[in-house]
């Protein structure tokens, strides 16, 4: 994945503090708002104490978590209150918690009209459009609620992160300078600011936010490995969980992004390159390592009796399902899996999944030692300036075609074929890198 790319994985969408939702019990004088009413059936049989103890149960249920029950009490109480801005607001953030985002953004947007002097309301609306990927309405409701007085370091962080993914980069900057003068231990800021400045190449100002972070919290992963990237470390692996958190936040737009922003095509250019050294070739059991959502699956589930997927990212491993692809999906670590599994697969694909694995010593004798006879290793890499493997400033590994060769070499497999690639795009240019094709 490009840099700038690469480095929206490790967005505020992993390590974003959770949004808050101001929900509250509006002081409802439910006789004035009941005498305001025109006169109906339902004035008859409930009386203004009727409602306000259904209002109140209502939020009770809210607060306790009852939220389907909530939404039910709240909508109970708008039919007989349609125009009233707490309710529809109350029934938003209820709406929310249950991830009804769509919904959720009607009941906000009539509270918004109905009392649009409320920065509350424009402040958690900002929320649902984020949800809801909508990104330049979400920077709108916020810089609404700013301008009603919410300053508060939430709106201020929400909307720099909006700024943020709007690409309006000098504006993320100074709404993230602003919340760091008044509080400098503030790590969802620090987090984001840089990678930020990571993104736009300012690496100096990175590298100080990183050890910012790191000295509030040493336990960062991410800012652990992107500092590693950025000073030129190069560890043996990135961290588990911190490659778990990206692509669990990343999956929902990740096929978007990687396919139609970026080319990526390297499934596809894997499946050619097999079929023109083993055209009409079946295989028993293939393992896709590394799955995601399911792209390589899409080549290989013709040519196989069976298919299982792996991958560390359970949201990934969601998408994957929709597909109907596998006969198995496993959430696991691929190492792992590979050490304790049982299947003996004629098949195994790796696409785009070194990249996250600098030294590949352990995958290749796992695979080697599952394998059948005959069996075949399909993978890519992207390329290193290095002898051996190296982290790149993105985060992302390259391995050089030398240290392929010889690990193939000394962990037993064949080389039968690599293939130069073009893999994905990079601020309009390609990366490349290398197909390897091995066989036991």
């Amino acid at each position: 994945m490009d840099q700038m790319h690469e480095l929206d994985l490790l967005n505020d969408k992993q390590y974003m503090i959770q949004p808050v939702s101001r929900f509250r019990q509006f002081e409802l004088i439910i006789s004035l708002l009941f005498s305001s009413f025109p006169f109906s059936m339902t004035k008859q049989t409930l009386s203004p104490k009727d409602i306000e103890e259904l209002f109140n149960q209502a939020c009770l249920l809210h607060e306790q978590g009852a939220i389907g029950e909530a939404v039910k009490e709240y909508k109970n109480l708008l039919s007989i209150l349609p125009d009233f801005p707490q309710l529809h607001f109350n029934c938003g953030l209820a709406l929310y918690d249950q991830q009804q985002y769509q919904e959720a953004e009607e009941h906000y947007r009539i509270a918004a009209t109905l009392h649009p002097e409320d920065p509350d309301i424009h402040y958690n609306r900002g929320l649902n459009f984020r949800r809801l990927d909508q990104i330049q309405d979400a920077a709108d409701s916020f810089e609404y609620a700013f301008q009603l007085g919410d300053h508060d370091l939430d709106t201020l962080y929400n909307l720099g992160l909006c700024y943020q993914d709007l690409a309006k980069f000098s504006q993320a900057e100074l709404l993230y300078d602003s919340i760091l003068e008044k509080d400098a231990k503030h790590t969802s800021t620090l987090n984001n600011y840089a990678y930020l400045c990571h993104k736009t190449g300012d690496i100096k100002k990175a590298e100080e936010l990183y050890r910012r972070l790191l000295a509030l919290n040493p336990e960062h992963q991410a800012a652990r490995h992107m500092l590693d990237s950025l000073s030129g470390i190069t560890p043996d692996t990135a961290p588990l969980d911190y490659v778990e958190a990206v692509f669990d936040n990343y999956a929902q737009n990740f096929e978007h992004s990687l396919v139609e922003e970026l080319a990526y095509k390297t499934p596809q250019t894997i499946w050619k390159r097999y079929c023109s050294l083993f055209p009409h070739d079946q295989r028993d059991l293939c393992l896709d390592l590394g799955c995601g959502t399911g792209l390589a699956g899409e080549q290989f589930s013709p040519c196989c009796r069976r298919i299982v997927g792996v991958d560390i990212s359970q949201k990934m491993l969601t998408i994957a399902a929709e597909k109907h692809l596998y006969d198995d999906l496993l959430k696991s670590d691929i190492v792992k899996y590979l050490s304790e599994t049982r299947d003996s697969p004629d098949l195994i694909v790796a696409a785009d999944v070194f990249t996250y694995l600098g030294d590949l010593t352990d995958i290749f004798q796992t695979c080697f030692q599952v394998i059948k006879e005959k069996g075949l290793f399909l993978f890519s890499v992207e390329e290193s300036n290095s002898n051996n493997f190296k982290l790149k400033k993105t985060g992302r590994f390259g391995h050089s075609s030398d240290y392929i060769q010889d690990l193939s070499q000394k962990t037993g497999w064949t080389l039968r074929d690599q293939h130069l690639s073009n893999l994905r795009q990079e601020n309009g240019k390609w990366i490349t890198g290398n197909i390897f094709i091995l066989e036991k």
